[in-house]
């Protein structure tokens, strides 16, 4: 089940300090890789605040049998928001939407995308079909057509298999590139 964090945090018996717990207790697949950490430490420390703030909307796919007895236990989460997209001098992708390369726009933002350990393989894929699910949605009632996100070049295969494109070099971090699509 797919439960938003906002709709979670509005709960009348909603207990900030159980649902922390639950959020520190989330394994990230592949938790010791250094691309983990990002997803962990967003959903440990910064989530609530974010949602309170109203600056991402995050969504977490929840254990159905767990959510029944009144426990959350999370077996992946993505989060998503509208934020400016900057660009490369370099960058010509773009060019071919806009007919001329602008310094920046507004996007979707794919923030976050992680799943936990002991999920199945395509788990990933899923969310990220979900999220695009979310974003369209957006899309319709408010506009919008780029969507994009950050990952690490060793996951470029990965999104390229989910329909997203190379865009650029995510600038000031040499570790990451931006991946984008068009909705």
């Amino acid at each position: 089940m797919v439960q938003a964090l906002k709709k979670i945090i509005e709960l009348n018996d909603y207990d900030e300090a159980s649902l922390k717990e639950a959020l520190s207790s989330f394994k990230c697949y592949k938790e010791k890789e250094e691309s983990s950490k990002d997803v962990i430490f967003f959903l440990q420390n910064e989530a609530i605040k974010m949602e309170k703030s109203g600056q991402t909307r995050t969504y977490l796919y929840l254990n159905d049998a767990e959510w029944e007895k009144g426990n959350i236990v999370i077996e992946g989460y993505f989060s998503i928001a509208i934020k400016n997209l900057y660009f490369n001098d370099d960058v010509s992708s773009i060019e071919k939407l806009y007919g001329e390369i602008p310094k920046s726009m507004p996007a979707y933002l794919i923030g976050q995308l992680a799943r936990a350990e002991g999920t199945p393989s395509g788990f990933g894929k899923k969310m990220l079909k979900k999220a695009l699910e979310y974003i369209c949605t957006a899309s319709n009632s408010a506009g919008g057509r780029v969507v994009y996100l950050d990952c690490w070049l060793d996951r470029k295969k990965y999104y390229e298999s989910n329909g997203y494109k190379y865009l650029q070099d995510k600038k000031n971090n040499d570790k990451l590139i931006q991946m984008y699509r068009i909705i």
